[in-house]
């Protein structure tokens, strides 16, 4: 009988999990042999401890590019795929926390080919989310299509939720805090059940250009999970992410003004007939337009 490979679902990148890497160590008591220097004031919009945070309600345009490199073992064999997309969009947050807005422009390029719009994605398209519950990350709806595995759209829109976070009314280095969401993304056919949990923390606050700016490190842990039909064959997937994103924060404007990271995702997929192990790194860049 000849074994069908399972087939790779497209653009995996879509599961963003990110790679937290926490390290510290003892530090070694200094002898000081001369005085310390007696640094500079810190600017005057860095001298108040706490700063007020506040959405900006205005229209916010992004570009976000995401870049993940994919090792596919199965049986004996392994082989390394490249994933890219590049994505333009532009939102508005309401008062209530929740956002609507639209993506301008999609593609992805698989290894050495072009990059392409996938088939079937017609743009611009629409999108809006809204907040639940305190604490829960947003939930999205597409309005063309609100079904995970008919729905192009609200696979991609669910790849951009580095994009918003619900931080306390007020800052301060130090402020931490946590959300998380369960939800449906469809790979060819298959419905995974993703959850993600994510934890913030301000690190330090510094000023460019005469703009305050609060730099966020963000962690994260997510789990998929899912069954389907490949050729008819049942499929199983089920894997585990982690990554580390950092952003720098305009807390007076209440808006993102960029962010980067990685992430980290080992995943397998099983049929009757084969098994696959997949494992996937990537990076992730966020800037404004």
């Amino acid at each position: 009988m000849t074994r069908t490979p399972i087939k790779l679902p497209s653009a995996v990148l879509a599961i963003s999990a990110s790679l937290f890497v926490a390290c510290q160590g003892a530090v070694p008591n200094q002898v000081l042999t001369k005085p310390a220097p007696v640094s500079e004031p810190p600017p005057a919009s860095l001298r108040p401890a706490l700063w007020p945070y506040r959405p900006s309600t205005q229209k916010q345009s992004f570009v976000i590019d995401q870049r993940a490199v994919i090792a596919i073992r199965s049986d004996t064999n392994t082989r390394t795929d490249s994933v890219s997309s590049h994505a333009e969009l532009a939102f508005v947050v309401a008062a209530t926390g929740g956002v609507s807005g639209n993506v301008s422009a999609f593609a992805v390029r698989m290894n050495a080919l072009e990059a392409s719009v996938p088939a079937g994605l017609a743009l611009p398209f629409p999108f809006r989310g809204d907040f639940s519950t305190r604490g829960a990350q947003l939930e999205f709806l597409t309005p063309r299509d609100a079904a995970p595995c008919a729905s192009n759209p609200l696979s991609i829109v669910q790849s951009f939720r580095d994009l918003w976070l619900r931080a306390p009314d007020t800052l301060r280095v130090g402020s931490a805090w946590n959300d998380s969401a369960s939800y449906v993304i469809c790979r060819d056919g298959i419905p995974l059940h993703a959850s993600v949990h994510r934890s913030f923390r301000v690190t330090r606050a510094t000023e460019r250009d005469g703009r305050l700016v609060l730099e966020v490190a963000r962690a994260a842990r997510t789990s998929i999970e899912g069954t389907g039909a490949q050729f008819g064959e049942a499929v199983s997937i089920t894997g585990t992410g982690s990554g580390e994103l950092t952003y720098q924060i305009d807390p007076l404007a209440g808006e993102i003004v960029s962010a980067t990271g990685s992430a980290l995702l080992d995943f397998s997929m099983r049929s009757r007939l084969r098994a696959q192990a997949v494992h996937q790194t990537a990076e992730i860049r966020i800037g404004r337009t």
